[in-house]
């Protein structure tokens, strides 16, 4: 300190002490982000979980691929998603954060004008060569009443379950309704000839059988019913794999074990309501099918990951109860998801509960709740994963529903490749965010609103009172029940249904493009014996219609609107709901372009199935509430005489769906985003451009920060440079890259034995890594895959090498410091559990010679000793040239250097250029870098900041220009020991 600091007035001795030794306070420790898929949670957009528990909660747990069962209902968890490894084994350490990127298809505009690799989705084909199928598509199986009267009259067919026909023909065999069908069999059986169907009934036992004819082997022949506690349900004797329309490519090299069809949505709910579960009339019909289709159920190409949503949420009437029309409410709200896809609908509901008007004479705004639920739960037995209170709809409150919940949601800028966030109010749920009617928000309506409602989801529009009511082949008569044309039928997505003549003159078929074929011969009518009727639904889940339903103790607990359970009175969730809410018509958004009556702009689409509001509860005889569609208009619900009496009473609540979410993948991939199928380009796959968009989200290092970077199982060499250059680019982070055909795990391609999935040697790797000439101390690499066992399912399984070194990177900082050489059998022992998580074994045993090849080639060997286990042998960087940076230890010091010291310079950001300045400076970094050195990262530093390094000229730029100079501790790799044989009488001070 200069002496100008002291003030000397008499003589003495003056001490003064500084003290150069405390420790600054450490910035938030930086950890990794790892890109790859898992089970649930946002998606495409970085999160940070702090523990695993977190991890799980929001990701779910890992997947250790080939778990079987419904695939098509229940989601595709047939290949290991690697991604989920290597968090846990990261997180297991305990010492920094994970940020982790859930992957969901993507696509270019390429691929959304592309029905081929450039497009996500999928579609069915006509042969596994790939030529876009023509005659295929998907199958809907409609089933009437038994015993329909009078016999000409089918009633009301509903749609009981979808099936998607790849590459052959699907139809029903039995006993035709009335008789024979024209050119089929003289015993009474059906069989399809020229896309056409008739109505079947089912045999002695209740059950339908169908028969799929294609190429790939002899005709099955199947006996099925909707009875889901019996053998025979639908769901266990059809294949619900879409995977095995390629199983010859990733199963087995025999085409006969390959199926040419799978069993999409089936609505058991909607059967068991209707009693359709024992005995029916049935008919195939083709939902969409031909060279004319280009959307539809079977073709959802060119379709990226899709958010589901819950319709919009509906105010009360206010008017004339007598001219209430629910589609014309006003509309306050809806919620959308923030990422999930699918997972949503398929496993969540929302409830609008607690409803209550205000109480005070200076503000009319009422209260209300909401509360995101398990979608398998029941009115009496209640599981919130959610729950927000006293929420209003006033824009100025603390408590409006978009403050509290959050509308702020983020999109993809494709001109500057990086996320770009919308919307006022800061996220609190992990689910949805707010989207809010323009009007509300701007304060524009009547403040006396409350959630009373909300529209349902979409559907194709149904046919009601089918009929021909004349024979003239140009004008057949053919109308829906409110006239409109059958034009806006859902066949074909819109096609017209034609009408066509037969002879006799006087008898009109009906040829549904495809599909059933109506017809007086069919329904057992003489020609010209007359009209014939009947109406085609597809399904929408039910309302609960009484308050008394599930033998509720207080049935003012009962929430109105949609209803989960097996039927209306059980207590347990049904497993069909999700299926009612899947996207089946390509490219659907809901809520734009719907005109006065409802429809969706697209023909044969309706923008809602239904519109529930509380409006319409009503009491009856015996004081129990229950929904009435109709009730409000008739003026005799409980609001056309007071909104409070209903309230009061309890009866304040409703529940809604979630419907519409898409994840945007190939369902006919064990693994969508499989190497072997990808691209080279974006433009070109939709797989390359999702890894790529990923990457992309993390290039700029103010927004996520990050010290490493891991896409566990990405072996493209095109995308793990692009790693590369991404960290190289933020100068901040290390990427762990895998090499590609170390191993091809099964969800890649078929082998016809365990050793042919090693297709590549140490030698071989060497040489391809040394021509791709990647030259970055920012990368690093290893060989070969290791074995882990699942713990959650005791499966074995082998995963890439960046997994495990995701957790000897953790494991090494935990007992050590990030500088130190995560290698070695102190911290690389994967047996020992450097990995945080089991290391069993790996596919190559490397000898000594190997070993060597592959760390000349800056690849670090993964080798296994009889007496030590499996060890990580190996901390080279990818960089070429000799220098401190081709070491692990090394690159990531000095990223955490840089990175330190870069947090603690913007304190002085904006800070006059002047000699004091520069002293804070100094007196924040030395303490810094001596404390690194006195815990072995560096040996010895320097640090420059004066006249010599901030030059008038630099003062003059508002530059501030320091110097650090550093001495990295180097790790010990190579130990030399000289074993000196003496003599007897030599002297060992010779």
């Amino acid at each position: 300190m200069s002496v100008k600091n002291f003030k000397f007035v008499s003589p003495g001795v003056f001490i003064n002490e500084i003290d150069n030794s405390f420790i600054p306070k450490r910035p938030d420790i930086i950890g990794p982000v790892v890109i790859g898929r898992s089970r649930r949670g946002l998606a495409m957009q970085p999160v940070k979980v702090e523990s695993y528990s977190d991890f799980v909660e929001m990701f779910g747990d890992t997947a250790p691929g080939f778990a079987g069962g419904d695939i098509y209902r229940d989601g595709n968890y047939q290949s290991p998603m690697y991604g989920t490894y290597a968090a846990k084994a990261f997180l297991n350490a305990g010492v920094a954060p994970v940020t982790y990127i859930r992957l969901l298809g993507q696509q270019t505009s390429q691929g959304s004008n592309d029905g081929g690799d450039a497009a996500a989705g999928w579609k069915t084909f006509k042969n596994p060569s790939g030529a876009p199928d023509t005659n295929g598509g998907a199958y809907g199986l409609w089933l009437f009443t038994s015993g329909a009267a009078p016999r000409r009259n089918l009633g009301t067919g509903s749609l009981a379950a979808i099936w998607y026909v790849n590459q052959a023909q699907i139809y029903l065999s039995g006993a035709v309704y009335g008789g024979d069908m024209p050119g089929g069999d003289s015993d009474g059986t059906n069989y399809l000839t020229g896309g056409n169907n008739a109505v079947i009934g089912t045999d002695a036992d209740n059950l339908f059988t169908l028969v799929v004819s294609g190429p790939l082997g002899q005709p099955e022949k199947i006996r099925f019913g909707f009875d889901d506690s019996k053998g025979t349900f639908v769901r266990k004797v059809f294949n619900t794999n879409p995977q095995l329309v390629s199983a010859s490519s990733f199963y087995s090299n025999n085409v006969a074990t390959a199926k040419s069809y799978w069993l999409g949505e089936t609505f058991e709910q909607e059967l068991r309501d209707n009693s359709f579960t024992s005995g029916a009339l049935g008919c195939m019909l083709a939902i969409a099918a031909g060279s004319g289709v280009s959307k539809g159920p079977h073709n959802m190409k060119s379709n990226a990951s899709t958010e589901a949503k819950a319709g919009w949420f509906i105010g009360q009437d206010l008017g004339a109860a007598a001219s209430y029309v629910p589609f014309r409410a006003q509309k306050l709200f809806r919620l959308v998801g923030r990422g999930h896809g699918e997972w949503l609908h398929k496993n969540c509901k929302v409830s609008i509960s607690n409803v209550r008007q205000s109480t005070t004479t200076t503000n009319e705004y009422g209260t209300f709740s909401l509360l995101i639920r398990d979608i398998k739960d029941t009115d009496s037995a209640v599981i919130i994963l959610e729950r927000y209170d006293n929420l209003n709809l006033d824009p100025t409150s603390p408590d409006y529903i978009a403050r509290r919940i959050g509308d702020k949601y983020m999109a993809w800028s494709t001109t500057d490749k990086r996320l770009k966030s919308y919307g006022e109010y800061d996220n609190q749920s992990k689910f949805v965010y707010v989207q809010m009617n323009n009007d509300v928000d701007a304060g524009a309506t009547d403040a006396t609103l409350l959630p009373f409602g909300y529209f349902g989801p979409p559907r194709f529009r149904a046919v009601y009172d089918l009929n021909n009511s004349g024979a003239c082949a140009t004008d057949p008569g053919f109308q829906h029940g409110d006239g409109s044309t059958l034009a806006k039928f859902f066949v074909t997505g819109g096609a017209d249904i034609t009408a066509h003549k037969k002879t006799p003159t006087s008898q009109v078929v009906i040829y549904l493009s495809g599909g059933m074929r109506l017809d007086a011969s069919t329904l057992g009518l003489s020609p010209g014996a007359g009209s014939m009727t009947g109406s085609l639904v597809f399904p929408a889940v039910r309302l609960r219609k009484s308050a008394s339903d599930g033998g509720l103790s207080d049935q003012s607990n009962a929430y109105f609107g949609m209803q989960t359970t097996r039927t209306s009175t059980s207590t347990v969730g049904d497993n069909s709901i999700g299926d009612f809410h899947r996207v089946l018509y390509s490219g659907y958004t809901a809520g734009g372009g719907e005109n006065p009556i409802g429809r969706y702009t697209n023909t044969g689409v309706d923008d809602y199935a239904y519109v529930f509001t509380l409006d319409n509860v009503k009491t009856g005889s015996t004081g129990v509430y229950y929904h009435l569609s109709g009730a409000r208009a008739a003026e005799t619900s409980v609001t056309s005489a007071s909104l409070g009496d209903l309230l009061n009473a309890g009866y304040n609540k409703f529940t809604a769906p979630f419907f519409g979410g898409f994840d945007g993948f190939d369902i006919m991939k064990p693994d969508p985003l499989y190497n072997e199928g990808m691209g080279s380009t974006e433009d070109a796959s939709y797989t390359y451009h999702t890894y790529k968009r990923a990457i992309d989200t993390v290039a700029d290092p103010e927004f996520v920060d990050m010290n490493l970077l891991a896409v566990p199982g990405l072996t493209k060499n095109a995308l793990t440079t692009h790693m590369v250059r991404t960290c190289e680019d933020r100068a901040d982070s290390l990427a762990l890259i895998d090499l590609p055909d170390v191993y091809i795990p099964p969800h890649e391609a078929y082998k016809s034995s365990k050793e042919n999935r090693i297709t590549t040697t140490p030698t071989q790797a060497a040489n391809s890594l040394k021509d791709r000439i990647i030259d970055s101390s920012y990368g690093a690499t290893f060989y070969p895959w290791v074995q882990t066992r699942d713990d959650a399912t005791g499966a074995m399984l082998w995963i890439p090498p960046s997994v495990a070194m995701m957790g000897v990177l953790a494991s090494s900082e935990a007992k050590s410091e990030l500088w130190f050489a995560p290698a070695g059998f102190n911290r690389g022992g994967l047996t020992k559990g450097a990995a945080g998580i089991p290391v069993t074994g790996v596919t190559q045993r490397l000898t000594s010679k190997e070993r060597d090849t592959l760390y000349e080639s800056n690849i670090n060997p993964i080798a296994s000793f009889p007496s030590n286990g499996i060890v990580v042998f190996g901390q080279k960087t990818l960089q070429e040239r000799q220098s401190a940076l081709d070491r692990i230890n090394v690159r990531r010091l000095v990223i955490f250097l840089k990175k330190q010291i870069s947090i603690l310079s913007t304190k002085i950001l904006f800070e006059q250029n002047v000699q004091a300045t520069w002293n804070r400076f100094i007196a924040m970094v030395e303490p810094f870098l001596a404390n690194v050195k006195v815990r072995f990262g560096i040996t010895d530093y320097r640090l420059i900041l004066d006249e010599s390094t901030t030059t008038p000229d630099l003062i003059d730029q508002n530059i501030l220009y320091a110097k650090i100079m550093i001495k990295p501790a180097r790790a010990i790799e190579y130990i030399a020991i000289d074993f000196v044989i003496m003599s007897t009488g030599a002297s060992f001070e010779d």
